[in-house]
């Protein structure tokens, strides 16, 4: 546990002082995730302000939809994104990528700055969080993006 520890106050430091919307794309929608449920991970133990929680809902289970206006409108540091579809296999679903790379969320400072990330193990993230091999993987992905760019 001790390395895990050590990886997380890693990403902590990180992610200091950095804001996030943290969302799932379904059905060719984008649900803003809070800090009560899947990937929850990102926003209590790494620590990035999660500003997608004013959604004001319930977000523990699916998210809150949420338009890209509110991405805009919230203009976050980064944008995290699980795609849903993608972890359960849905045939013939939008990929994340052709959801979020729109116009609004194009002129966000994540966008411009290279901080949309793809959760690169949707199905960990999404059947898997809470076991010690899915931690792993998902500070991989995390540490993937963050902190080898």
């Amino acid at each position: 546990m001790s390395d895990f520890d050590e990886r997380i106050q890693t990403l902590s430091a990180f992610a200091e002082g950095k804001t996030a919307i943290i969302g799932m794309c379904t059905s060719g929608s984008f649900n803003v995730l809070g800090n009560d449920g899947r990937c929850s991970l990102i926003g209590r133990e790494i620590g990035f302000e999660n500003i997608g929680v004013d959604a004001d809902a319930d977000t523990s289970t699916h998210g809150n939809e949420a338009s890209f206006e509110f991405v805009t409108e919230k203009n976050p540091d980064y944008i995290f994104v699980l795609d849903r579809d993608a972890a359960i296999a849905t045939e013939g679903a939008q990929l994340a990528q052709d959801i979020m790379e729109n116009e609004l969320v194009q002129g966000t400072d994540a966008y411009k700055n290279g901080h949309l990330i793809y959760l690169a193990h949707p199905a960990v993230w999404y059947t898997a969080e809470g076991g010690i091999q899915a931690l792993d993987i998902m500070l991989q992905d995390l540490e993937t993006e963050l902190l080898q760019s």
